[in-house]
């Protein structure tokens, strides 16, 4: 990637089938009554019928306080790490923290544990092939948008780690992005197939927006590629992923604008494909989503406030419907 240090980020800008317009936090009207034992502001697992490989799927709910089932909010949904639940992905990413501002609701799938009783997503090497977690996460979709007031034109997806990489998975997936707006793996884990390729992906519309960020010390998915830690598959290398998705969404690789966050050894470099395609490479993290504190994944290596990695999710997916 072309570094050029451009002051301030790049302008608004329309693309076809995406708008970046900014988005208010209410939209149409709707009028759907909450399902019994479901209360705004808490948070409840709750199960799925589905026909992905195991008939009964997990996930977990969290309305924000302001909801009253009349006017359509946006939806995150926000997938864990292998060997996580989404609980722990809830407390992680902090989509149902109120401080964060976020006026939607956040939905945290669970994947399904492997033959080694690991939980995890469609896309790491352990993962069975009988099940499929992007029919899952469709089946949810339907689901939520039938019984909630969901705005449809503005439904994200986030994941850590094997959750990034399967968020990855969605932004390839042709149904899949036909529904959700927009894209933000961290440490995303972008494993290779038997040809040492990346999979084949195909989404149904062009440009399609991804941010990705990923700690520069990461030895679990290392940023430069390779082996992961467990050392039975490789993985790409961070900066050639982000490249591809600014060749694929028609962009200049060359052409990316260049900033700096953070002071010392916390800077973060942030590349920039016209907001479209978007990749923050931290200095000091690991294997991390970048907090200013403490959160459960990290204690030791921490950013500054202004490269929190929820706040700038969030930012960022307002100026995205589909």
């Amino acid at each position: 990637m072309k570094s050029s240090l451009v002051f301030g980020f790049a302008a608004s800008v329309l693309v076809s089938g995406i708008s970046c317009n900014p988005t208010t936090s209410s939209g149409f009207e709707c009028q759907k009554p909450l399902p019994e034992g479901i209360e705004p502001g808490k948070s409840v697992n709750l199960t799925l019928k589905s026909a992905s490989g195991v008939s009964i799927r997990k996930y977990r709910l969290h309305l924000p306080k302001p909801y009253n089932g009349n006017n359509s909010v946006p939806l995150i949904l926000s997938f864990h790490g292998r060997t996580q639940d989404a609980k722990f992905q809830e407390k992680l990413s902090k989509f149902s923290n109120a401080t964060y501002g976020f006026e939607g609701i956040a939905v945290y799938p669970e994947g399904v544990p492997s033959e080694k009783g690991v939980q995890q997503w469609q896309g790491d090497p352990d993962s069975p092939e009988s099940i499929n977690d992007v029919t899952f996460t469709l089946e949810l979709l339907d689901h939520l948008e039938s019984t909630y007031c969901i705005d449809k034109s503005r439904i994200y997806a986030a994941g850590k780690s094997n959750g990034g990489g399967f968020t990855g998975i969605l932004a390839c997936d042709a149904e899949a992005t036909k529904r959700i707006a927009a894209f933000a793996p961290v440490s995303g884990a972008f494993y290779l197939n038997e040809d040492q390729e990346l999979p084949a992906c195909n989404p149904s519309r062009k440009p399609i927006p991804i941010m990705e960020l990923h700690g520069w010390k990461d030895t679990t998915i290392p940023y430069l590629g390779g082996l992961n830690k467990r050392e039975n598959a490789n993985i790409t290398n961070i900066a050639t992923y982000v490249d591809k998705w600014a060749t694929r969404n028609g962009f200049d690789v060359a052409g990316n604008e260049t900033t700096y966050l953070c002071r010392g050894n916390r800077k973060v470099t942030r590349y920039s494909w016209d907001d479209v395609v978007v990749h923050y490479n931290y200095t000091n993290l690991y294997h991390d989503w970048p907090s200013s504190y403490a959160n459960g994944d990290t204690e030791d290596a921490l950013t500054c406030v202004e490269a929190e990695a929820t706040s700038i999710i969030l930012a960022w997916f307002k100026k995205w419907t589909i």
